[in-house]
C-alpha cells in the first residue's frame, strides 16, 4: 500500500478528518498536473498530525507548528497538512495570529479566494465547493471570498496574492476584489518586507506577469511595493520607442525568454530602465535623450532589491544586467565581443535575452545584430573552454610534485590561471619555464 494511503488510514482511524485544498486541487480541475506542495487541512491539532507522522516513520518539518502547519514527505512529496483554521485577528499584522476551527466549513469560510476554498475528502473524493470556486475556475476569475476589504484588513498579504494569482493563472480579478484591494493597499505597509518579496517574485515567475504589473498600478499597490517605479509611469521616450517607460517595461517583462533564469531575467527586465525618469534630458534635436540611464538604474536597483532583502548574488548579478544592458560591441571584432563576456561574467546568455525583450518593443528591429552577437557569443564561449581544458602547460600531478604540496583546490586555481596565459597570449602552449615562473606568482599571491 502506498504511504499516501497509509497517512490516509492513520487520519480515519483516529476520527479526524483530511482534507486536500489548495492550488494542487485548483491546478486539478484546471486541468493541470500539481505541481509543488499538496496541501491539505484537517481537524487534528498540530500535535497529532505530527504523532502520526511520526508513527509512519515520516520526515517532517515542524518550523510552521505555531500556525498549525505541519509538514510531511510522502511519496516523494511535501505535505503541508494544516489544522482547520477559525477567526484570525483582524488589523493587519505582519504575520496573522492563528486560531483553530471546528469544522471544514469554518475553515474555507476564512480563506482568501473562491478558487482557493474548495476541498476534497481525502476518504471519499467528495468535493465541497461553498463560494462557486469551480465556476470561477471555469471563468478564469479571482473573486474573494465574502467581503473583500475584510479578508485584506485580516491578512494584507492577500492583496498581493490576489495579483500573483492574476499573473500566475492569467485570471481577472473580479470587480469587487479588485475595487477592495485599491481601498486597502495602504494595509501593506504593515507586512515584512521577505513576505512581499516572495510575492513580487511569485508574481514575476507567472504565466501572465504584464497583467500583474498593470494591477499593482491600477490598484495603487505599486506605490505601496515598489515606488522607485513610479516615476517611469507616463515618462515619454524618444522616437525609437511608442511607449512610455512604464509600458516598455512592462512589454520587456512579457517578452523575455523565460525557459532559463526565469526570476533572474524578469527581475533584470523589470528594472533595465529604472534610471530613466533620473537622467531624462532634451537632445540638440528636440528628442528626449537618457544618457547613461543604465549606470542611474544600476544604482537604483542595487537600492531597491537591498530594500527587498534579496540575497547578495542575486542583488549582483541583477545590477550587472541592468548595468550591462546597452552594451554594443563590435560583431565584426572578436576582441570586442570578448571584452563584453568577460564584463558579464557568465551572464551573457542572460543578457542576450534581455536585450532581445527590450528590442521587442523598440520601434526598429535589431534582431539580425543580436543574431549574430548570440552567435559570436556561444562560439566563443566554447572555443576557450576547448583551449582552457586543452592548453595548461603543466597538470596537476605536475604541479604537485614541482611545489611539493598535496593535491587540492589550489591546483585549480594555477591551472585556470596557466590556461588563461595561454588564451590571452602571455604563455605558449609548451612554455613549461614560463609557467612554473607564473603559478610561482599565483602561489606566493594566496
Amino acid at each position: 500500500m502506498a504511504m499516501a494511503e497509509s497517512v490516509i488510514g492513520r487520519f480515519q482511524e483516529a476520527g479526524h478528518e483530511l482534507w486536500l485544498v489548495g492550488g494542487a486541487l485548483r491546478d486539478r480541475l484546471m486541468g493541470m498536473e500539481a505541481t509543488g506542495d499538496l496541501d491539505y487541512t484537517t481537524s487534528a491539532l498540530p500535535d497529532e498530525v505530527e504523532a502520526i507522522g511520526t508513527s509512519l516513520g515520516l520526515n517532517l518539518i515542524t518550523v510552521g507548528k505555531r500556525y498549525g502547519t505541519i509538514g510531511i514527505r510522502v511519496d516523494g512529496d511535501w505535505w503541508e497538512i494544516t489544522t482547520f483554521r477559525g477567526d484570525s485577528y483582524e488589523g493587519g499584522p505582519r504575520w496573522p495570529d492563528v486560531t483553530f476551527g471546528t469544522s471544514i466549513d469554518e475553515d474555507l469560510a476564512r480563506r482568501d479566494f473562491t478558487v482557493n476554498a474548495i476541498a476534497a475528502d481525502t476518504r471519499t473524493g467528495r468535493m465541497l465547493d461553498p463560494y462557486g470556486g469551480e465556476t470561477d475556475i471555469e471563468e478564469r476569475r479571482i473573486r474573494a471570498v465574502g467581503d473583500p476589504v475584510t479578508r485584506y484588513r485580516e491578512d494584507p498579504l492577500r492583496i498581493l496574492r490576489g495579483l500573483r494569482f492574476a499573473s500566475q493563472l492569467d485570471f481577472e480579478i473580479e470587480e469587487q476584489t479588485l475595487a477592495g484591494m485599491t481601498e486597502a493597499a495602504a494595509l501593506l505597509g504593515s507586512l515584512s518586507q521577505e513576505r512581499i518579496t516572495s510575492e513580487m517574485d511569485r508574481l514575476l515567475a507567472g504565466q501572465a506577469p504584464g497583467r500583474g504589473l498593470r494591477l499593482l498600478e491600477q490598484t495603487g499597490v505599486l506605490a505601496e511595493v515598489l515606488p522607485e517605479m513610479l516615476p517611469a509611469i507616463g515618462c515619454e521616450q524618444n522616437s525609437f520607442h511608442h511607449l512610455d517607460v512604464w509600458g516598455h517595461t512592462i512589454a520587456t517583462v512579457e517578452a523575455i525568454d523565460a525557459s532559463t533564469n526565469r526570476r533572474l531575467r524578469r527581475w533584470a527586465a523589470l528594472m533595465h530602465d529604472v534610471g530613466k525618469p533620473a537622467v531624462r534630458h532634451t537632445k540638440k534635436n528636440g528628442e528626449w535623450g537618457f544618457y547613461r540611464h543604465e549606470t542611474a538604474g544600476a544604482e537604483i536597483t542595487a537600492k531597491v532589491l537591498g530594500r527587498m532583502k534579496m540575497s547578495h548574488r542575486d542583488v549582483q548579478d541583477i545590477v550587472l544586467l541592468v548595468r550591462r544592458h546597452m552594451d554594443r560591441p563590435n560583431v565584426e571584432d572578436p576582441r570586442s565581443v570578448r571584452r563584453f563576456l568577460k564584463k558579464l561574467g557568465g551572464l551573457w546568455a542572460d543578457s542576450l535575452a534581455l536585450k532581445r525583450a527590450d528590442n521587442a518593443s523598440h520601434t526598429y528591429d535589431d534582431s539580425d545584430y543580436l543574431d549574430n552577437l548570440e552567435r559570436l557569443c556561444a562560439q566563443i564561449v566554447e572555443q576557450d573552454a576547448e583551449r582552457l581544458r586543452a592548453e595548461s602547460p603543466l597538470d596537476g600531478n605536475e604541479l604537485a610534485a614541482i611545489f611539493r604540496r598535496e593535491p587540492g583546490p589550489w591546483i585549480r586555481t594555477v591551472k585556470e590561471r596557466l590556461s588563461t596565459g595561454v588564451l590571452e597570449g602571455d604563455l605558449e602552449p609548451g612554455d613549461r619555464e614560463g609557467a612554473l615562473a607564473l603559478a610561482k606568482k599565483v602561489l606566493e599571491a594566496e
